[in-house]
């Protein structure tokens, strides 16, 4: 019975060996294998994990390019004379390059074109004094394409003393080379949420083409906003003159409150203004400030002309009131130019009823502001009776305009003064006369007598004018008393 127990704890002895051995070849196999599965675990994790956090990040927006663009630019070019389809590496061919230069066309500048390209063996200069319309064409012979790069530059020289510019253009036929990576493109930037309008003067108008010195008018001003999708608020008009004189409100504030204005509209308002009488002639410039509190304030200048009242007249007419047949008379014509603004291309004309000269004009030019002239007409009558005339003057203004002054007058023509001679009466005839006696014939003496007549009529005429002349001056003397 012992050995029996002996025999089975034996056996219980190596079998708890058997499975101890076999416990610890189980842990090391899972030890080996599941170790190294389980450190990709732990990796391929964290690797998710920053990916999925450099997901979530924003992209940065890129900075604006702030090169300057270059002043010339290759408009066009032609690459002409190589064998088949491609230029390729050994072989030449013509290259023709047409550059745009509006600096260098304004200056009338020449510029040489000299290549400084490593893959071209064109060490050649080309000058071009330009086309005439802008542009320059360079053409550069026998060009031997040697690899390397597609791209051709040259260099810009102006005679002018201008910086050198290096313009470039790549050649798409060239085959050395695989094609250069493209350029990308500048991820456009977010539009702001909020796209305010802007504000300025569409329009105005004052009441006419010019506003006349001394009187009030009113200006009117259109506003307009811009596109956007927000709407402007607070919107301020302001009138600023600056170191403008002569030129005030006649009524009301500088600054106009507007209030709100949405995108795309208009409003208008409304200024009461006054000039001075003695302002010069001219345009006189009014600044118009233009703010608002979410938008961009601006200023918008509009131009007002002014003019002076014109004040030319005809002071003074003297003309005969009576002429005899055959008797030429004389008319005077005074204006005066009151007022402060040139009277421009002025113009006399005399017309009426029963003149043997009408249609007589004279051009008097321009008359300066408090300058007085006079013209002078001659006056003859076609038949007796009366002589219904007037004189014309005929000008521009300082708008421009053309305008006229009438003034008549009325004279009245007698027959010619009978001095009772009889030049055939035998005793105003010498006796001692015969029709043989040589010596003056009868219508010499006639001549004479006529001639005599004539005096006596001017003699008469002159005293009348110089009797009307007095008459005049003493009533400018009696009207100055008053």
């Amino acid at each position: 019975m012992k050995q029996s127990i002996k025999r089975i704890s034996a056996v219980l002895a190596m079998a708890m060996a058997l499975s101890a051995f076999s416990a610890f070849g189980v842990f090391a196999e899972g030890e080996s294998t599941s170790a190294p599965a389980s450190v990709p675990q732990s990796t391929s994790v964290v690797a998710v994990a920053e990916s999925n956090s450099s997901a979530e990040q924003p992209t940065p927006t890129p900075e604006p390019d702030l090169t300057p663009a270059p002043e010339a630019y290759i408009s066009s070019y032609r690459v002409k004379g190589y064998d088949g389809d491609h230029f390729d590496k050994g072989e030449r061919a013509d290259i023709e390059v047409t550059v745009v230069d509006e600096r260098a066309a304004a200056t009338g500048a020449k510029i040489t074109a000299r290549t400084n390209t490593p893959s071209f063996s064109a060490n050649t200069n080309k000058d071009n004094g330009g086309n005439g319309d802008g542009t320059y064409t360079f053409i550069f012979r026998n060009v031997e394409y040697l690899g390397g790069s597609t791209e051709f530059s040259f260099e810009m020289i102006y005679s002018d003393g201008a910086p050198m510019q290096t313009l470039l253009q790549n050649f798409s036929m060239c085959v050395d080379t695989p094609e250069p990576t493209p350029t990308p493109e500048p991820v456009p930037t977010e539009k702001p949420e909020y796209d305010y309008p802007k504000i300025l003067v569409k329009d105005f108008s004052f009441g006419g083409n010019s506003v006349e010195a001394g009187k009030e008018f009113t200006l009117q001003l259109t506003l307009f906003t811009t596109s956007g999708n927000a709407n402007l608020q607070d919107v301020m008009v302001g009138l600023n003159f600056g170191e403008l004189k002569g030129v005030s409100l006649a009524s009301g504030s500088m600054n106009t409150y507007v209030g709100e204005m949405a995108p795309n509209t208009t409003k208008t308002i409304s200024y009461k203004m006054i000039t001075d009488a003695t302002i010069e002639p001219g345009a006189i410039s009014i600044n118009v400030n233009l703010s608002s509190k979410n938008g961009e304030a601006t200023t918008s200048p509009i131009s007002i002309p002014v003019t002076q009242p014109e004040r030319f007249d005809i002071t003074n007419m003297e003309a005969p009131e009576t002429i005899m047949m055959g008797e030429e008379g004389y008319l005077s014509v005074t204006f005066v130019n009151k007022g402060k603004s040139a009277i421009n291309n002025l113009s006399a004309e005399i017309q009426g009823d029963n003149l043997a000269n009408p249609g007589q004009s004279q051009f008097l030019g321009n008359i300066a502001a408090g300058t007085e002239n006079s013209v002078d007409f001659s006056v003859l009558a076609a038949a007796e009776g009366t002589i219904n005339g007037k004189v014309i003057l005929s000008y521009e203004d300082a708008k421009g305009e053309v305008k006229t002054l009438e003034k008549e007058f009325s004279c009245t023509v007698e027959p010619m003064m009978d001095m009772g001679i009889d030049p055939m009466d035998p005793g105003m005839m010498d006796p001692t006369m015969t029709e043989t006696t040589p010596g003056m014939p009868i219508w010499g003496w006639v001549l004479i007598v006529v001639g005599v007549a004539a005096v006596v009529v001017v003699v008469v005429v002159v005293v009348k004018k110089k009797q009307k002349a007095k008459k005049l001056a003493q009533l400018e003397d009696e009207d100055e008393d008053i």
